[in-house]
């Protein structure tokens, strides 16, 4: 797993700069500094970005990179990271690794040991942002805005989508206050290897990027290092359906008994062990007192 604290951790950064699609003056300030900053550029077609970069005065060297080099591009890029220098990667218009050049370098860089942060600018929406920084194949994804409150109705809205097709990816805004118990549903019904990325605070300085397996990432959900701050927007990829077997309710019952033994109130330890695993506290209420 891999938790990214883009603008703390010091480290280089690749920056997947959204470009103007139709109208040159659709640019951010930002994206302009961002392409001033950087120590390169990667670009579709270096003629094309050039007329943008002139038309914002900007000088930086442009090197381009489109689908008949990506993949061995891949290796000038692990060269700059190593050589601890930020990059951007643009595309003629839009925003990069949506049908454009970008994605494949992400893939491959991922199957590599390598110490730097990916973050996104100008890309639109904060669910768009998610999607490029996580480095998915989402040709086929669906944003779901906010979840339902409640967990059955949860598990009803995600497994009706994972389970209708199993190669797409899902995106969705999730609240501070919701977040834990999201992923715990999570846990509770789908595949305990689909990979998942969560981003937190995107464009801002805290900026942090969670990735993993969902098992990973719900680990790390559930303890103290997790900051509960800020804004949210989950990515679950493609084979989200659970291969697993479900959790055993003796099993729950048996993680109550624990709490239980460890001082907490009988009501308190159902509360815990419900939250933990995204299921309805009432329920399992109902099956303790069957025992």
């Amino acid at each position: 797993m891999v938790v990214q604290k883009t603008f703390k951790d010091k480290k280089p950064i690749i920056y997947l700069v959204g470009t103007p699609i139709g109208n040159i003056n659709d640019f951010s300030f930002r994206a302009i500094n961002i392409l001033k900053e950087v120590n390169k550029i990667y670009c579709e077609d270096t003629r094309t970005s050039k007329t943008l970069l002139d038309n914002y005065k900007i000088k930086n060297n442009l090197i381009a990179l489109h689908k008949f080099n990506e993949n061995f591009k891949t290796d000038n890029i692990k060269n700059d990271i190593e050589n601890n220098l930020n990059i951007a990667i643009i595309s003629d218009a839009g925003v990069p690794g949506i049908s454009d050049p970008g994605l494949k370098i992400l893939n491959n860089l991922s199957q590599e040991i390598l110490n730097f942060s990916i973050s996104a600018v100008n890309c639109g929406p904060a669910y768009i942002h998610a999607l490029v920084i996580s480095g998915f194949d989402f040709v086929k994804n669906c944003f779901l805005g906010f979840l339902s409150k409640k967990p059955d109705q949860i598990s009803e809205q995600v497994l009706n989508i994972v389970k209708s097709d199993k190669d797409i990816v899902i995106s969705f805004y999730e609240s501070v206050h919701r977040i834990v118990n999201t992923m715990n549903v999570f846990f509770n019904i789908l595949n305990h290897n689909v990979e998942v990325t969560i981003c937190r605070e995107l464009t801002k300085v805290n900026e942090e990027i969670i990735r993993g397996s969902l098992k990973e990432v719900w680990n790390y959900v559930n303890s103290d290092d997790f900051v509960k701050k800020g804004e949210f927007v989950v990515v679950l990829n493609k084979g989200a359906v659970k291969k697993e077997k479900k959790i055993i309710l003796d099993d729950l019952i048996e993680e109550v008994d624990i709490l239980i033994d460890n001082g907490l109130a009988k009501k308190d330890a159902i509360k815990e062990v419900a939250k933990k695993f995204g299921i309805n506290k009432n329920s399992l209420y109902n099956e303790f007192h069957k025992k």
